[in-house]
């Protein structure tokens, strides 16, 4: 006879057989690919043709300016972006969290853009902000203001792509607005009969209550700027000298344009590792910021 223990154990790896399956095939096996590769000299995937270089390739990339600058322009997207693109986030929820009439309405419209494919959503950005005949500048031509070149100027193209990312942040919008609809009313009614201000009331009983959610949102839109690729190849191809080209980027010019498939590899374990290393880093520094109800803890 199986005990029920026994019993009970097999009917927990029966449940989870389909993503143990899928973690083995689409993470396991492809991460475990890239690693061997990684200290090849192959220049196409599944190459028979091939030699061991050891750690030739890593160190190609530390001398590589143009690697530099990938990883440069990344940070600058996870340092600044993500700060920026969550504040914004959080503000825009607390707008559409008022209660004034009509205001579902404006919850779907800023939602809606969330459903366009990034790509389309792209296109429409660089007619908006084309510098000969965008329509930002043909705004700007009404007011008397000079053409502004920004998409093609370095110093403008990384914060037009910070604000994409703003516009398409319904999803986070849509947590930090269910995290507020979930703060507990009384909370308020209490602090007002204190007579705390608004902006003590804020940072005294929305912030905390809602921080797990703001956790969530910055460990995603960290993972995301990192992966950064289509923002910077559909509305500046990189450029210009280089200001929005992202380590994706990268990684994507060296497999499929170079065809240097090997360092490409090697620039996903390193990018793996910097991911890896950010995120346990934002979660071992929660336990100072995050609030957690049941646990009681400030």
């Amino acid at each position: 006879m199986i005990s029920s223990k026994r019993l009970d154990g097999w009917k927990f790896l029966l449940f989870i057989a389909p993503w143990l399956i899928g973690f083995t095939i689409f993470f396991l096996l492809p991460f475990g690919t890239a690693v061997f590769y990684a200290f090849t000299d192959a220049r196409l995937p599944g190459s028979t043709e091939f030699n061991f270089v050891g750690v030739s390739n890593f160190s190609a990339l530390m001398g590589d300016p143009i690697f530099g600058k990938s990883v440069t322009n990344t940070i600058y997207f996870v340092l600044l972006g993500v700060p920026i693109v969550t504040v914004g986030m959080l503000l825009i929820a607390m707008l559409l969290n008022l209660d004034v009439k009509g205001i579902a309405l404006f919850r779907t419209f800023y939602y809606l853009p969330t459903l366009v494919p990034i790509v389309a959503t792209v296109i429409i950005w660089r007619l908006v902000f084309n510098s000969e005949f965008g329509v930002l500048n043909g705004f700007l031509g009404l007011l008397g203001i000079g053409k502004v070149n920004w998409l093609g100027g370095a110093g403008m193209i990384k914060p037009v792509i910070i604000l994409l990312q703003v516009w398409i942040s319904g999803s986070g919008v849509l947590i930090f607005l269910a995290a507020l609809k979930g703060v507990p009313s009384h909370l308020y009614e209490a602090a007002l009969i204190d007579g705390a201000s608004k902006i003590r009331r804020f940072f005294s009983i929305t912030l905390p209550m809602i921080s797990p959610s703001i956790l969530f949102v910055l460990v995603i839109q960290t993972m995301y700027n990192f992966q950064m690729f289509t923002e910077a190849m559909l509305l500046s191809n990189g450029g210009p000298n280089y200001a929005s080209y992202t380590y994706v980027f990268h990684i994507y010019k060296a497999a499929f344009t170079d065809l240097k498939y090997s360092m490409a590899m090697a620039q996903s374990i390193i990018l793996f590792a910097m991911i890896l290393a950010v995120t346990l880093f934002i979660l071992k520094a929660s336990n100072r910021f995050v609030y957690y109800e049941g646990e009681g803890r400030s």
